[in-house]
């Protein structure tokens, strides 16, 4: 027996854990309104960018680096007309060397003002012909111009293995995969995205030629991305241009996109930022908003961002200071665009009429003239070299969670970690069928199997398959929960047999697994990054309300159903795959647990962390998880509740941290 579509037709539940995630995140970004409405002073509105960015950094993982030497280097000069282009790697931290392309005018008169050019998401990066051209314009109007290669990009490939020549990750999700591990230790890709601009910042403050009252930032997609977080890390920013990503969070998230690591941070729609912050916590400097009409980062809030920031610097006298450059076209850093960011930037810093046209035939280079290491890879070139997978080691080691055994502590750790509903409405079960099995495989004796459903909170139906043998009174339930989900108990019969040999057996359904597995939001497959389950886990986690918490919530409403079933029955708990984690926490926080079976379980949270090259999963993503516990200390703790590990699976192991 097993459930029919949309749970046996009592309710819709394709779509009912991300409508959900929306409405809690629409509950926030109204009580955001209400507060940035109630802002009438300069004084108020610095109070809370105050607040806001310490919490932000707080989040990322703090920017508390040592400025170490930066070792610059040039290994290379490419001469032209009206410029040269200097090929320079220096280090923003002992051994994560960053490569980059210096553009300087000729007959430079005085100090120049400079551009430092954060790259999108291209694999070539720098060489990419969109930036190329971006950094001539530039040049040719007189601007000094570092157009830097970012984590992942261009000489940077972080998953780069020596033996086999290549990366061992696709270089286009190597945000995601490194910024996994960094978020499982509380911190974030973001605070090493953060800290090369802003070693990249004082490189530029370096040069003689450069006016550093005169310093600006642009950059598009992921480019500006970058620029928009430099803003907020960096004073002595000037100017500022981020081009096709600002939009809003509450708009984004109504088309369903997903996001690469570096747009995320553990509280953003909790607590913020949201994307006019970016723009008007930078106030009252001058700042220019670049987008294009069809971008997929959504025009509408676009827009409503524009309108807000515009509010804000109001509130300082300097309106017009903010600005919206609107081009046609689809995400890119199109001739149009750039045309208006150059422009801004020679009204800005140079005081001179805005009347450049581009060139949209303008010759450019090719990769390899501009490659600043002789084998295109820094580690490939550079013995010394280390990842951002080796600077996360380090940072665990310095932030690991500390041990105890103390079994109220690691509740209370795990509590504050998994930030679960707090309510607990009545329940009210419905059992939409009911069956007994004759000479059923398990027993000689009769199985009977029921199909419940109830909500477990307001909005959110969870599903179960009661199973007991007919005519014995168990006093003892273990609730089961699968990856694969109620309907795939048929496929278990070894493990149910073995569980109904010590009483009754709930098979369970969390939200979004199973029969109530939401439908797909996008054309990703599912469980892939960038698929649904990854787009509800970070909307989720930027709510500071984990899913993985939401889900041992419902666990432990099952077991609140079992009690209201039969008050007097003892409880166990199995977890086979990665529910075997929710069984686990949600046996650790209900006393009447008395039994545990875990079969494929993640060993522990420091074996992703610890190994370069791991098996990504986005359902093992838990924010700050290394910050308050893992794994092998919760199996040592409450080891008194007979606690069975069956066949943990290996992570990855590949290659260890130094």
């Amino acid at each position: 027996m097993s459930f029919r579509p949309n749970a046996d037709g009592y309710c819709n539940v394709s779509y009912q854990l991300p409508r959900y995630i929306e409405r809690k995140a629409m509950e926030y970004f109204e009580e955001e309104e209400r507060i940035k409405k109630n802002i009438s002073t300069v004084e108020e509105f610095e109070k809370r960018r105050e607040e806001v960015k310490k919490f932000f950094f707080e989040a990322i993982g703090g920017l508390d680096f040592e400025k170490t030497p930066l070792n610059d280097i040039c290994t290379g000069v490419i001469d032209r007309e009206q410029y040269v282009i200097k090929k320079i790697i220096f280090q923003s931290q002992p051994g994560i060397y960053v490569t980059s392309n210096l553009y300087v005018p000729k007959n430079i008169e005085g100090k120049a003002p400079a551009v430092l050019f954060a790259l999108g998401h291209y694999e070539i990066s720098k060489a990419a012909p969109l930036y190329q051209k971006m950094c001539i314009d530039l040049v040719k109007n007189g601007f000094i111009v570092l157009a830097v290669d970012p984590i992942s990009q261009g000489e940077r490939i972080q998953c780069f293995d020596k033996e086999a020549g290549m990366s061992l990750v696709r270089w286009h999700i190597e945000h995601s995969y490194l910024g996994f591990q960094c978020e499982l230790t509380g911190s974030s890709i973001i605070r090493y995205l953060v800290w090369d601009l802003i070693r990249a910042m004082d490189y530029l403050c370096s040069i003689p030629e450069v006016d550093e009252t005169r310093i600006g930032i642009t950059g598009n997609s992921g480019g500006g991305i970058q620029s928009t977080l430099l803003m907020m890390a960096d004073d002595r920013l000037s100017a500022a241009a981020p081009l096709t990503y600002i939009t809003s969070r509450e708009e984004y998230m109504k088309i369903g996109g997903a996001m690469d690591n570096e747009e995320i941070s553990y509280g953003a729609i909790s607590r913020g930022p949201n994307h006019d912050d970016f723009i008007s916590f930078f106030a009252p400097k001058p700042v220019l908003i670049g987008g294009v009409e069809s971008d997929y980062f959504t025009i509408e809030g676009t827009v409503k961002t524009y309108e807000r920031a515009k509010l804000v610097y109001r509130l300082y006298g300097c309106e017009d200071k903010v600005k919206l450059g609107m081009a046609k076209g689809t995400h890119a850093l199109n001739d149009e665009l750039r045309q208006i960011v150059v422009n801004w930037f020679i009204e800005t810093f140079k005081g001179e009429p805005g009347n450049f046209v581009t060139n949209p035939n303008m010759p450019i280079e090719d990769k390899k003239t501009l490659q600043c290491t002789k084998s295109g890879q820094v580690m490939d070139e550079f013995p010394d070299a280390r990842t951002i997978f080796e600077l996360n080691v380090d940072y665990y080691k310095k932030h690991k969670y500390s041990y105890t055994r103390d079994k109220e502590e690691i509740k209370h750790r795990l509590k504050k970690l998994l930030n679960m509903p707090t309510g607990k409405e009545k329940i009210y079960p419905r059992i939409s069928s009911e069956i007994i099995l004759d000479n059923s495989a398990y027993f000689m004796d009769d199985i009977k199997q029921s199909k419940v459903i109830f909500f477990s909170e307001k909005d959110i139906v969870v599903v179960g398959m009661y199973v007991e043998v007919v005519g014995r009174k168990a006093d003892k339930c273990t609730v089961l929960v699968m990856d694969e989900g109620v309907n795939h108990i048929h496929l278990e019969d070894d493990l149910l047999t073995k569980l109904l040999r010590e009483g009754d057996v709930f098979v369970f359904d969390p939200r979004g697994t199973g029969v109530i597995k939401s439908g797909d939001i996008g054309s990703t497959p599912y469980y892939e990054m960038y698929g649904t389950e990854y787009k509800l886990n970070y909307n989720a986690m930027m709510m500071e309300k984990p899913l993985t918490g939401q889900r041992v919530y419902d666990i432990l409403r099952a077991c609140d159903y079992i009690h209201l079933r039969c008050p007097n029955m003892r409880i166990g708990m199995a977890g086979k795959g990665i529910s075997s984690i929710y069984v686990l926490f949600a046996a650790v926080l209900n006393d009447d647990v008395e039994s545990i079976y875990v079969e494929n379980m993640l060993p522990s949270y420091e074996s992703i962390v610890l190994n370069r090259f791991y098996r990504y999963d986005v359902r093992y993503s838990l924010y700050g998880v290394l910050k308050y516990l893992d794994i092998p200390m919760i199996l040592d703790a409450f080891s008194d509740k007979k606690i069975i590990c069956y066949n943990r699976p290996d992570v990855g192991n590949v290659k260890k941290a130094r």
